[in-house]
């Protein structure tokens, strides 16, 4: 039935499959069921990364189940709590998912570097996925509307981007990585998050003793990390020479193609929203 369905039909009803989940989950899930979900799409967010990568059927599912049980190791053995998640070895991964942001991807962005070890790509996969993993197991317990909220942010960048990049864009943000996102999307991007960011902080959806003015610049650093983070992963599927990390979500392509921003600014939200409880 889906495959009859054009490709906007296609994406709204998915889209709609995919929020609906997310809610019921989010909100109602008991943690060990929340964590269990998480690691699923650790899973297929983990097979569609190394199958970039240049890996086989076969080892990618391999590949996979190690994402997956890392982190459900990793969740265990620090025993995710609110107590001081931030002085253990969570923290210790969140810390190396934020280096890994804010030097390697940078750098080869700029530099176009394309990485041809298989195992190094692997490697990258860890950096990318268990810091997101264990933040989004960490903010879900602090608060599912703060996650939800903050989630949110990113597809307000994302759908800014989209309607001002097609309505006014002109100059190319990326013409080597992502030839259809322009310096004007990125524009209406920061906008639409400002808007966002005046939103929430009436709501009062924002850690207490936070200004204004500090909430803003930190929403607008974590829109650079999304625009940073869909850069990546673009550019990792140029390297792979596919339009889409997967075709599991139809109209979406694959669940990199979902969270590619959301890796890159979940391990930043944590270790500053998590510090301020």
């Amino acid at each position: 039935m889906i495959a009859t369905l054009g490709n906007a039909s296609r994406r709204l009803l998915t889209a709609m499959v995919l929020i609906a989940g997310l809610l019921v989950l989010l909100f109602w899930a008991p943690a060990p069921l929340w964590a269990a979900s998480v690691a699923v799409v650790v899973f297929l967010a983990g097979r569609e990364w190394v199958r970039l990568g240049g890996w086989g059927e076969v080892a990618a599912w391999g590949w996979a189940l190690g994402y997956t049980a890392g982190y459900v190791l990793l969740w265990r053995l620090s025993g995710v709590s609110l107590g001081a998640p931030l002085h253990s070895v969570i923290g210790a991964v969140m810390i190396a998912g934020a280096a890994f942001w804010l030097s390697f991807v940078p750098w080869t962005l700029f530099a176009g570097w394309r990485w041809r070890s298989r195992c190094s790509w692997v490697a990258t996969g860890a950096l990318v996925l268990w810091p997101t993993a264990l933040a989004v197991v960490l903010l879900r317990e602090s608060s599912a509307l703060h996650l939800l909220a903050m989630m949110a942010l990113v597809w307000v960048a994302d759908a800014a981007a989209y309607y001002v990049g097609r309505r006014w864009g002109q100059r190319k943000l990326a013409p080597a990585i992502s030839p259809g996102k322009t310096v004007e999307g990125a524009i209406g991007a920061f906008a639409g998050v400002s808007l966002y960011a005046v939103i929430l902080y009436v709501m009062g959806l924002v850690p207490e003793g936070t200004s204004f003015g500090t909430f803003l610049v930190i929403l607008l650093a974590l829109t650079v990390l999304a625009i940073e983070g869909d850069l990546f992963e673009s550019w990792a599927k140029r390297i792979a020479g596919v339009k889409d990390s997967g075709e599991l979500l139809p109209g979406h392509g694959g669940v990199l193609d979902r969270i590619d921003s959301l890796t890159a600014t979940l391990p930043f939200l944590a270790l500053w929203w998590l510090e301020r409880q």
